[in-house]
């Protein structure tokens, strides 16, 4: 009785895209470092820029800025100041032109940290600046049948030239805002501006609400 003879198993050739490729580790972490570039760092103000295009998308840019503002209201009954319960970082920013105008504009903004209502001056309605003191007084011109509002902004001098920098800034920002001129179209947009953290909770204080707020506040109790 004869023996059958055994088959050969066959090789299988395995497909050159299956076979596992030779990996050099220093070459191949040198072409991943250079297909990824990491993001450009960014400086503390364009961070701040951010964070206030946040609330106001107009503004541009930031020309000085206070560590520690408070906010203060002039009571023309009593002749005394009194505290609005606005404070925190204080902003002067240049913002861009309305679309149908090329006329400057700029705004005094104080980021409140004591709640989420934050005060925006805009500085084209601002008559008259002035430093009395430590306090930096703003007379905003009214609306019709309305007396002006006086504000002042007590800035905390951290630095030696703190407040006299952002006081000079103000000021030379108010001059070129004011010599443009506030038009109907500066004054009607002007409010309605607001960005997405606005929108989501944060609130923009105009100069009347603050005066407003101000009176409740000093309504007794019954």
């Amino acid at each position: 009785m004869s023996r059958q003879t055994p088959r050969k198993e066959r090789h299988t050739r395995q497909p050159s895209n299956l076979i596992p490729a030779v990996s050099d580790y220093e070459s191949d972490a040198a072409a991943i470092h250079a297909s990824y570039a990491p993001p450009p760092p960014r400086t503390n103000t364009e961070l701040n820029v951010n964070v206030l295009q946040r609330y106001l998308p107009s503004i541009q840019t930031i020309l000085s800025i206070a560590a520690n503002a408070v906010v203060y209201t002039f009571d023309r009954n009593s002749t005394s100041w009194d505290k609005s319960g606005i404070e925190g970082t204080m902003f002067v920013c240049a913002q861009t032109p309305l679309p149908e105008s090329k006329k400057p504009r700029a705004c005094v903004f104080v980021l409140n940290r004591r709640a989420l209502d934050n005060l925006v001056v805009d500085l084209a309605r601002v008559s008259h600046v002035e430093i009395a003191d430590e306090l930096l007084i703003f007379k905003i011109e009214a609306d019709c049948e309305e007396e002006e509002k006086v504000i002042g902004l007590w800035i905390h001098n951290d630095r030696d030239e703190t407040r006299q920098i952002n006081g000079a800034t103000i000021q030379e920002s108010w001059k070129v805002a004011r010599s443009s001129g506030l038009d109907l179209e500066q004054g009607a947009d002007a409010g309605l501006e607001a960005g997405p953290a606005m929108q989501a909770g944060g609130r923009r204080l105009s100069v009347r609400d603050l005066f407003g707020r101000a009176q409740q506040s000093r309504q007794p109790v019954e």
